[in-house]
């Protein structure tokens, strides 16, 4: 079963940060639902009322003459809300799709022979700079240039779900890094795709380089109740995995380093 539901979705989290691997086995899904597994959300049992009561409850407020605009009501509702973030899922299984497509045909082009050909020929097709050695190089020197020059104590975005929480950060850079994110720790990313949602249960709080007050994952973090910063510049290079970083809603800022709370 598990093996069929990775065949059938498994390629949704490939397009997380752009690019990666679409061949993820099982293991990494197996882990991540054992980890939500041993930490079941709190105040479940204060809201256990089931979808068939709730969906009676509210059908028994209208009188018989208008129970089947009531019924359609609530489907158009059902529907509406899933339209939300289906359209995401889906243009992100065709982007998928492309990234693997071009990653193929520059793996074929490198087979003829060593040249910055395909590298550059992938990067003309998505107008975006490759990670070819000489870019990761540079990729590093600016995070070490950025590391030596800045030691940050406390950054600042914008608040966009209020709260206070503190935690090990968990700084997500590809799919990998998601489906290792452990209970408690505080999500730092680029900004929270529709398909990496699954793993907000888990975590203590959202800070996000990208966005504001609407952006998807201000959205969720707000339905979650969880603290939540958006647009803090570079934080997926100053933020490390590991780092404990104190996360203030109310005020937009992002403290780095263990901080007293009382």
């Amino acid at each position: 079963a598990l093996n069929r539901f990775v065949a059938q979705f498994g390629d949704l989290s490939c397009a997380v940060t752009g690019f990666v691997q679409c061949s993820q086995g099982p293991e990494g899904l197996l882990r991540l639902v054992l980890e939500l597994a041993s930490h079941p959300p709190v105040g479940v049992a204060a809201h256990s009322t089931s979808v068939e009561a709730l969906q009676a409850a509210f059908l028994n407020r209208f009188d018989h003459e208008r129970r089947a605009f009531a019924d359609d009501l609530l489907q158009l509702a059902r529907a509406s809300y899933r339209l939300r973030d289906d359209d995401n899922i889906k243009l992100a299984r065709i982007e998928a799709q492309v990234l693997t497509a071009i990653r193929e045909g520059q793996r074929r082009i490198e087979e003829r022979g060593p040249s910055g050909v395909a590298a550059e020929l992938v990067g003309e097709i998505l107008d975006t700079p490759q990670s070819s050695p000489s870019s990761a190089n540079g990729h590093a020197q600016r995070t070490t240039e950025i590391d030596q020059r800045l030691k940050p104590r406390q950054l600042r975005g914008q608040p966009a779900g209020p709260g206070i929480a503190r935690g090990p950060a968990h700084t997500v850079q590809n799919a990998a890094d998601l489906l290792e994110f452990k209970h408690g720790e505080v999500l730092v990313c680029d900004a929270v795709d529709p398909n990496m949602t699954f793993v907000v249960p888990l975590a203590a709080a959202i800070v996000e380089r990208r966005g504001g007050m609407l952006i998807h994952g201000a959205i969720i973090a707000r339905e979650y109740g969880l603290p939540c910063v958006t647009g803090v510049a570079n934080v997926t290079e100053l933020v490390k995995t590991g780092d404990v970083v104190t996360v203030d809603g109310f005020l937009g800022l992002v403290t780095i380093g263990s901080t007293d709370l009382s």
